[in-house]
Parts: C-alpha cells; sequence; structure tokens
C-alpha cells in the first residue's frame, strides 16, 4: 500500500480549520431609567456563590469518571513501536503539541511532531472511503470525478498536520510538511522545505515562525517530477513515516489529550473550590 498522496497547499489551509462551541448569548431587556432598583446585595451573593458551587461540584464528578478511565502509563502501551523505531517521545507538559524523536543509523535525527488536540478530534467513517471506492468502480468518468470531489471534501475533515524534520550534523535540515489520513492510515506531502540550519527549521520563537511562512516552500508537490515524488516519499518511510506512526500518533493524541483534560479539570476544580 502506498502510504503517501498528493493534495494541494489550498486544501492543506483548510485542514487547519476547527469547530468550536460558541459561547452562550441572551438578549437583555433594556431598563428603564425611571424604573426604582431594588437593592439585592444578599440574594445577588447567594445566586453567585450557588452558581460556583453547581459548577465545582459537576467538575469533581467529571474529574472522578476522567480519572477512573486514565490508562496506567507504567503498562507503556505505546513501548512496542517506539522500541521498533527507535523514537522516543519527547514530554510537553501542558501543550497541544507532541513530538517524538529518532536517532538513524547514518547520522540523521528525525523529529515528528503534530497537534494531539486536532488528531484526537478527528472524525472516523470508515464508510466514506468505502463509497469512494465503490463509485470509482461503479460510475462513468464523468460522474465519477463529480463524487470523488464530493467524497473528497468529506475526506478533508479526517485530515491532521504532521510536520517530519530531518537533520543532519551539518546543521542543515528538511522539513516535510504531511497531512495524515486516519481513517487510510496514510500521509500526503504538501510541501518540502530545506534549511540552512536547524534552528531556522525548528526555533519557536514568533519571529522564526513567521520567517518559515515567507520561505519559499517550492512547487506544488504534485508538480514535481514523479520519480522525485517517489523518491521523497520512500525516503520519508525508510525514516519511519509508515502506517505503524499514523496508528501511533492516533492512539497517543487520544492519550496524550486525555490527560491533558484531566489537568484541566483539576485546574478549574481548584479555581471553583474557592
Amino acid at each position: 500500500m502506498n502510504m503517501f498522496g498528493i493534495i494541494g497547499r489550498a486544501a492543506a489551509r483548510n485542514v487547519f480549520a476547527s469547530s468550536r462551541r460558541p459561547l452562550i448569548t441572551q438578549s437583555l431587556k433594556r431598563v428603564s431609567i425611571s424604573a426604582p432598583m431594588a437593592r439585592t446585595f444578599i440574594s445577588s451573593r447567594f445566586l453567585l456563590n450557588q452558581q460556583s458551587q453547581n459548577v465545582g461540584e459537576i467538575l469533581k464528578s467529571e474529574l472522578k469518571i476522567e480519572k477512573e478511565g486514565l490508562t496506567d502509563v507504567s503498562s507503556d502501551p505505546f513501548k512496542e513501536f517506539l522500541d521498533k523505531f527507535g523514537f522516543s517521545v519527547i514530554d510537553t507538559p501542558g501543550k497541544n503539541e507532541a513530538e517524538i524523536v529518532r536517532k538513524t543509523n547514518d547520522g540523521e535525527t528525525v523529529r515528528v511532531s503534530f497537534d494531539v488536540a486536532q488528531v484526537a478530534n478527528l472524525p472516523y467513517d470508515a464508510s466514506v472511503v468505502d463509497n469512494l471506492n465503490q463509485e470509482a468502480s461503479e460510475e462513468a468518468l464523468g460522474q465519477q470525478q463529480e463524487a470523488e470531489e464530493e467524497d473528497f471534501d468529506s475526506l478533508a475533515d479526517n485530515f491532521a498536520n504532521v510536520n517530519v524534520v530531518v537533520s543532519k550534523d551539518d546543521n542543515s535540515a528538511l522539513s516535510f510538511e504531511l497531512l495524515m489520513n486516519l481513517q487510510e492510515g496514510s500521509f500526503y506531502v504538501d510541501s518540502v522545505t530545506p534549511f540552512k540550519s536547524i534552528d531556522q527549521a525548528l526555533n519557536e520563537s514568533a519571529d522564526a515562525e513567521l520567517n518559515r511562512e515567507l520561505v519559499y516552500h517550492g512547487p506544488p508537490f504534485s508538480n514535481l517530477d514523479e520519480e522525485l515524488q517517489e523518491s521523497l516519499e520512500v525516503y520519508l518511510e525508510s525514516r519511519g513515516i509508515n502506517e505503524e506512526l499514523a496508528s501511533f500518533i492516533g492512539a497517543y493524541s487520544e492519550f496524550k489529550e486525555n490527560n491533558e483534560y484531566v489537568d484541566w479539570l483539576e485546574s478549574m476544580n481548584q479555581f471553583f473550590k474557592n
């Protein structure tokens, strides 16, 4: 199975979109200036305290449920994958981003980073892929192209951004912007960018990130010579960018996101205790 595919950079930008639950708003009636206003300090304080207690009780209940469902980290459920490919996890408590690193026999350092919240919240519907394959075999060419475009829009919601940076001892680095499809267990190359130094590729400062956005990222990957595309895909696979990595990213993201959620609940609970 070919682990890699091609999609445009515009589609990659669409993947960044994520839905957020809207804030609840209420319409307020305008109060007449001439209307007498009663002083209700005691009742207001009572209501405010009551609402804080209600939130606190719900948080404690949710926290208890989530703690009971936490994975026992002592069993290290990811050890098999990490040992097989020589990756190690860079612990980043309190952050959405996760990173794993490995050293190759050629002296290269391979860093893979991804947003655990983005991955953990990907929808999963295998029927979308099945329908895509079925329609491709049953419909005429014109209808097939239209159906593929519609199904591709559905599949686009299942892409997560994965960044791979390969650096050498001479301080040079190569950055691959990938899109991972969790349903297929595959990666799609969006762009490949060479950097003169590791710092240029990895520095997290605002200025460095802006400079990376301004750097020329090369032509769309699909416009490259096919042999070059294939050779770069094989290069990535040889560095551990494969279906097993996609499975690890999915499982680890669920694990880390859940632990971060528990920490978030504890912080919220601490606030509403007072």
